[in-house]
């Protein structure tokens, strides 16, 4: 059976400038050593020009 894990992640959304992501490194690293493994993401928000402002990692782990 796997047992699958949401985090949730919001951009730095400057509405002039890009949006960048500075937590998702540190999120990943700290599922692996968990001993979950990163499956991909899924954008649950974007903003008025159609960037992605907030994603969840998506991680699972065989239970």
């Amino acid at each position: 059976m796997k047992k699958y894990e949401f985090i949730g992640v919001k951009t730095d959304n400057n509405p002039v400038t890009n949006a960048f992501l500075s937590e998702h490194r540190r999120i990943i690293s700290a599922k692996a050593e968990e001993g979950y493994r990163y499956i991909g993401f899924i954008p649950t928000k974007q903003g008025a020009s159609g960037k992605t402002v907030e994603l969840d990692l998506i991680f699972g782990t065989e239970v």
